[in-house]
């Protein structure tokens, strides 16, 4: 049996792995990121006030992408194991989608839309467990471990509650420089099948039945992501 924060760090650490892939292999094209949408949404902005308007567009559809993937994973999602399998088989779809277009030669803007979407759906394709949940970005993990920090300073906490955000942001952390390193050596369409292999193979041990249950309905969901998103 495989235990759900086990594969919430698979997760994570294929989300850091995409976002270095998407940033050294198609940044280029629009200069957005394929999860990174507070940075994104900052871009939109300052390109339109750069008169930068078709640019600008093309950012802002990098962002409507990513929330539509995050919709579509959290209709399909209902935390029951078949619908989790389902969205699970929807991020991995759309990754592998990634690989046969780099190979037939997409152009890169088509590829950052299908990461985007990918993206955006692994938020919320898996249910967490005892607060372990899935993320495709950091902010809220670097906030909470600095608070952490502070609260065990003046004795308000304990040092291990720096564990869970640490390992959080570590788990990105090294997706991504493993993603980048492996871009950086092999090329774009190689560093895209291990992480569709990744989630390939979850969602196979999921729907096998292998897969530790998940907690209650707020594990994974809205309430989850308040302090580490």
């Amino acid at each position: 049996m495989i235990t759900r924060k086990h594969a919430v760090f698979t997760l994570n650490f294929v989300a850091g792995w995409v976002d270095a892939v998407g940033f050294l292999a198609l940044v280029g094209s629009v200069e957005a990121f394929p999860s990174f949408m507070s940075g994104n949404s900052t871009k939109v902005v300052t390109d339109l006030v750069s008169g930068k308007l078709t640019l600008a567009a093309m950012v802002a559809g990098v962002v409507l992408i990513f929330i539509l993937g995050t919709i579509i994973t959290r209709l399909v999602n209902d935390g029951t194991p078949w619908r989790e399998t389902a969205a699970l088989a929807l991020v991995a779809g759309a990754k592998w989608m990634a690989v046969v277009g780099a190979l037939s030669g997409w152009a890169h803007y088509t590829l950052l839309l299908l990461l985007a979407f990918a993206m955006g759906m692994i938020n919320r394709a898996l249910q967490g467990r005892n607060g372990f949940t899935v993320h495709t970005f950091v902010s809220g993990a670097v906030v909470a471990i600095g608070s952490d920090i502070a609260d065990a300073i003046s004795g308000r906490g304990q040092w291990k509650h720096i564990l869970l955000p640490l390992s959080i942001w570590g788990t990105i952390l090294a997706g991504a420089v493993i993603g980048a390193v492996l871009t950086l050596k092999i090329g774009l369409v190689f560093a895209l099948v291990p992480p569709a292999v990744a989630v390939s193979l979850l969602a196979l041990v999921n729907g096998a039945g292998w897969l530790e249950a998940a907690g209650d309905a707020r594990d994974g969901h809205t309430d989850a992501i308040d302090r580490f998103g």
